[in-house]
């Protein structure tokens, strides 16, 4: 799929532009040898964050698409989602005591979604939640790597098509859980500069109905 095909491009082209950097600060070292390594901090320099992103409605399940398997949504259900996320950093729990406890952040989030069907009218979807934030990955040093997970509500205008497809005889809530997971790729130098690859799924959690949505999408997010 174009999507993933850009995404992978993308990845490549960002290790790449580290590797080079890397390797021409040791060149320009001088005298007295290569120019030391600095430490680069992954997270986002700075407590908000905005994120613009597009994704494709899944027909799977969150199984299925955590084991890596996407089928877009058939029908009058397929469709895109356009999305635009706001986040704050409110605390930062800097270096942890045990060397196995990774650092992290805790970020609320709200998102707007604009929902496109190919069956429906243009539609919003309103998702807001809590989630954490963590960076400690061997290979930060050429690429600057966060996963973000979150925890939320999520009210849509409309059932979803494939909501609706996947559970026909059944009553389906506006009202389900929103659980985003998301995996940011940024060069070090410029980490507010984030390529976000991410699936979010929407659930009724046996709470408010059974079942749910899930789109997989790719975004820029930037902090400032």
């Amino acid at each position: 799929m174009g999507m993933f095909g850009l995404a992978n491009g993308c990845f490549v082209s960002m290790t790449c532009l580290a590797l080079l950097s890397s390797s021409q600060g040791a060149e320009l070292g001088g005298p007295e040898g290569p120019v030391p390594e600095v430490e680069t901090n992954v997270f986002s320099p700075g407590n908000w964050g905005i994120q613009i992103s597009s994704a494709i409605i899944s027909e799977n399940s969150i199984d299925e698409v955590l084991s890596g398997d996407f089928d877009s949504a058939e029908g009058d259900a397929r469709g895109q989602l356009y999305s635009l996320t706001l986040s704050r950093v409110v605390h930062r729990f800097g270096n942890p005591p045990e060397w196995w406890l990774p650092s992290a952040q805790f970020e609320p989030y709200v998102t707007l979604t604009l929902v496109d069907e190919k069956g429906s009218s243009l539609f919003p979807d309103y998702n807001a939640g809590i989630g954490f934030r963590i960076g400690d990955f061997p290979w930060n040093r050429w690429v600057a790597t966060t996963f973000y997970m979150g925890l939320g509500l999520s009210y849509s205008a409309q059932v979803y098509g494939s909501d609706r497809q996947r559970h026909p005889d059944e009553d389906r809530s506006h009202l389900k859980l929103d659980w985003p997971i998301q995996l940011s790729l940024a060069l070090p130098p410029w980490p507010q500069h984030q390529l976000v690859l991410f699936n979010d799924h929407q659930s009724g959690g046996h709470i408010f109905d059974e079942g749910g949505v899930n789109s997989v999408g790719i975004g820029y997010r930037y902090t400032f």
